[in-house]
């Protein structure tokens, strides 16, 4: 049996003002369905709230 990629559903949404929340969820969803990994959905979460809080961060590639 295949091994599934784990989220903890309490540290991912931490962070995340509510009207993001269904993104994070859509995420969520699409691990447990194994569209993409764990890691993946990590970095995606990590730039929703990076990109929401105003975070200096650089959460996406600066356009040249």
């Amino acid at each position: 049996m295949a091994q599934l990629d784990q989220l903890s559903a309490t540290t991912t949404v931490v962070g995340i003002a509510e009207p993001h929340q269904s993104a994070v969820a859509s995420i969520l969803g699409a691990v447990a369905l194994g569209v993409f990994g764990a890691d993946e959905a990590e970095l995606m979460i990590d730039r929703i709230r990076a990109l929401a809080t105003g975070n200096a961060a650089d959460p996406l590639p600066e356009k040249s």
